[in-house]
């Protein structure tokens, strides 16, 4: 009867501090995109979007496969799990880089742009969130 016991739902959850800075990235990248189509056009706007959301895609990913926590691992495989999503983070990202670049029309300095200053929500948030993590 041991075997099928199955342990709440609460020991499998989200941090708090992932979904928080999931969503400000993502409010980041449309923000900004939203800013630069008003200011500069559909061209520079739409490539600044693809940036933003190349930084995103991946952090979103590898936050549903291994942002969680869970009270059953162990430190190794909580360390194995982290590698794994970096490596798959890369995959991703390398993969969506491929991706934009054969798209005709993209600006390339306004996608880098998009995809740094997404990139860079992280550390902010993580600033600013500091004291509450």
């Amino acid at each position: 009867m041991e075997l099928l016991h199955v342990r709440p739902m609460a020991s499998k959850r989200l941090f708090q501090v992932v979904r928080w800075v999931l969503m400000a990235q993502f409010c980041a990248s449309i923000l900004t995109a939203g800013l630069v189509w008003v200011f500069w056009g559909s061209v520079l706007g739409g490539s600044v979007l693809v940036g933003g959301l190349i930084a995103w895609v991946p952090n979103l990913v590898f936050s549903l496969r291994f942002g969680f926590r869970d009270d059953r691992q162990t430190a190794k495989q909580v360390a194995r799990r982290l590698y794994q999503g970096e490596f798959l983070k890369l995959l991703f990202t390398s993969g969506l880089f491929a991706a934009a670049f054969n798209v005709p029309g993209l600006e390339f300095l306004p996608l880098m742009g998009g995809y740094v200053w997404v990139l860079t929500i992280f550390w902010f948030a993580l600033l600013v969130r500091g004291h509450h993590i």
